[in-house]
């Protein structure tokens, strides 16, 4: 009897794995679907899918998760970028240089007060005004880019590319939060 109450018993355990397995599989395969449709989109994938993994271990991938994530880790990568601009342009003695480095500097203290904004949007839920500030955040990155042109430093290029693909990252998942 107590063998077959076992057997019983172990019998429901194994399926109530097997659902709950299968469940979480396909919330993970979605939020996986997910990502990678933000990804695909942007010109370092590779960085896009480890941002999100690194910073979201836990699943599931949510539309707003997501952009909550890319919203500050753009902020975060800004800041760091702003420093190395503000000593950067400290230590150059070139002053169209300097002059470069002041563009880039306005630029990406623009982009910090729109994400700080576009965070605080999102925590409360306002949708337009998040949409309205993630809007602005590429041009402030193409602002700096430009701005240097051929004169750029392989350290500034990269990360040009790595906040910019942050910010559509963001602009993207945004897009994809139900309103």
């Amino acid at each position: 009897m107590t063998s077959s109450f076992a057997s019983y018993l172990l019998l429901l355990a194994l399926v109530a794995n097997l659902i709950y397995f299968r469940t979480c599989l396909c919330v993970d395969a979605e939020g996986e679907v997910l990502i990678a449709g933000i990804c695909k989109k942007v010109q370092d994938p590779t960085f896009c899918l480890n941002t999100f993994h690194q910073n979201i271990p836990n699943h599931p991938y949510t539309p707003t998760e997501v952009t909550r994530v890319a919203i500050s880790q753009s902020l975060q990568h800004a800041t760091d970028n702003r420093i190395l601009i503000e000593k950067s342009k400290a230590s150059s003695k070139d002053t169209e240089i300097q002059n470069l480095y002041a563009i880039c500097d306005s630029g990406y203290g623009f982009l910090s007060t729109e994400l700080q904004d576009a965070s605080l949007s999102l925590a409360q839920k306002n949708y337009n005004a998040l949409e309205n500030s993630l809007s602005k955040c590429p041009k402030f990155v193409s602002d700096c880019h430009d701005a240097f042109g051929d004169k750029t430093t392989p350290d500034l290029l990269d990360r040009n590319r790595k906040q910019l693909d942050l910010v559509l990252m963001a602009n993207f998942a945004e897009g994809l939060i139900q309103k």
